[in-house]
């Protein structure tokens, strides 16, 4: 879509001092991933980038546990017990929560997309005022489930 962007490379680390300064050097145009899920990282990043577009992306809570089990299956953690994964889906919905009512009075800078749910090109480009390209929406790491079942 023309965007330099980079996917944060370190998914499991909690933002520290200088990661704004790195975002601000790095002459990306677009930065995803975890780090915007912790310590209200996403609002300390609207203050230093003003007029910012912000996508929140939104899956079914009990299918992003067995994703994380999946992605974080070499980890030093893991998900052992009906209680962690109950505990992971209480601050999921806590921080998808809280990201809405944040951007609430500003839709113009604000998405809510469930690529998993089948949104893509349409709802996004309509919100980055872009041409949909002539290509299928990316979907990376489609997860086949082989971790245990911790239901």
């Amino acid at each position: 879509m023309g965007y330099r962007s980079i996917h944060w490379p370190r998914a499991h680390l909690e933002p520290r001092k200088g990661w704004i300064e790195y975002i601000k050097s790095s002459h990306y145009d677009a930065f995803s991933d975890a780090p915007i899920y912790f310590s209200d990282f996403y609002k300390k990043l609207d203050k230093e980038f003003p007029g910012s577009k912000f996508i929140l992306t939104t899956r079914n809570p009990l299918d992003l546990v067995r994703s994380w089990e999946n992605y974080f299956m070499n980890a030093p953690w893991s998900i052992d017990n009906e209680e962690d994964k109950q505990q992971l889906i209480k601050e999921y919905n806590i921080h998808q929560k809280d990201v809405i009512e944040y951007f609430k009075e500003r839709p113009s800078q604000f998405l809510i997309l469930d690529v998993i749910g089948g949104e893509g090109w349409e709802k996004l480009c309509k919100f980055l005022q872009k041409p949909i390209p002539n290509i299928s929406f990316p979907h990376k790491r489609i997860a086949k489930y082989k971790m245990k079942n911790i239901s």
